[in-house]
């Protein structure tokens, strides 16, 4: 009996003894199937970077295509802010053009200031004498042009402008009289291009029309010290803000409408009806 159980002492234990024992000296988690499932299907479909519909969020660095959104609204923010600059620098421009083209293209020879005084002319003298004297008559008037004797013949708001320059910026009553109506000429042709842009005309269009009024004879009175710049301006300044909603609109159509008709004869003030 002691010799079996020497022998049965010596042999090793069996095997389910000594998975047992392993087991429990080293304790395992216990692992979840639905968990393995889920790796072994994410195992068999890696994502990647490019694939667009199994993993939305790339890893790739974005391109210009993939953020439009910065750059169209800030180009938009751009184009509002500068839209109502565009037709007073239009305006400008042509003003300007219509400066260089009358003194140095057509005046006579000279230097700059002599060709630039030559935009007085005829009537402008009538201007300068109700700047520098005021109105006068004799009654009964007489029946030729005498401007020593009477210049009643003229509408007020011209000169009247051009002599707050004058005695404002003390300076000479020709100059004033022609910065008034340069200055008269760059509204007229704001109004224009507002206008243009109001009534949704083409860019070619309004450059050929500012084209076609541009190269006319006649617009040589919108930069001479005359009152047809101012006439016009108020005209077409006047037209503007009648079409236009607002209280404060209506309050502009009626200033413009009272320098039209206090420029020339032909300023009647027509206030539009009102829409029901």
């Amino acid at each position: 009996m002691k010799a079996d159980r020497r022998h049965s002492a010596s042999q090793p234990p069996p095997v389910a003894l000594r998975r047992g024992r392993h087991r429990s000296n080293h304790k395992f988690p216990r692992i979840n199937s639905e968990t393995m499932r889920s790796e072994i299907a994410l195992a068999e479909n890696p994502t990647s970077s490019c694939n667009l519909e199994s993993f939305p969020i790339s890893s790739a660095f974005p391109t210009r295509a993939a953020r439009p959104a910065v750059a169209p609204y800030h180009h938009d923010v751009m184009d509002r802010s500068w839209s109502p600059l565009k037709p007073l620098l239009a305006g400008l421009v042509l003003t300007l053009l219509q400066l260089v083209m009358a003194v140095w293209l057509l005046a006579p020879e000279g230097p700059a200031s002599y060709r630039y005084s030559t935009l007085i002319q005829h009537d402008s003298y009538w201007f300068m004498n109700i700047v520098d004297c005021g109105y006068h008559t004799i009654v009964p008037p007489i029946d030729h042009k005498a401007m020593e004797v009477s210049n009643v013949a003229f509408f007020p708001a011209y000169p009247a402008i051009a002599a707050l320059f004058h005695y404002g910026l003390n300076i000479d009553t020709g100059t004033a009289l022609l910065i008034v109506a340069q200055l008269a000429a760059w509204g007229f042709w704001s109004y224009f291009f507002l206008l243009c842009k109001r009534w949704n005309i083409s860019a070619p269009l309004q450059v050929c029309g500012a084209l076609l009024i541009l190269t006319h004879p006649a617009a040589f009175f919108l930069i001479a010290a005359y009152s047809e710049s101012l006439f016009l301006m108020a005209l077409l300044g006047f037209i503007y803000w009648s079409s236009a909603e607002g209280r404060a609109s209506k309050v502009w159509a009626a200033l413009h409408g009272v320098m039209m008709s206090a420029t020339r004869i032909g300023g009647l003030v027509t206030t539009p009806p009102r829409s029901a």
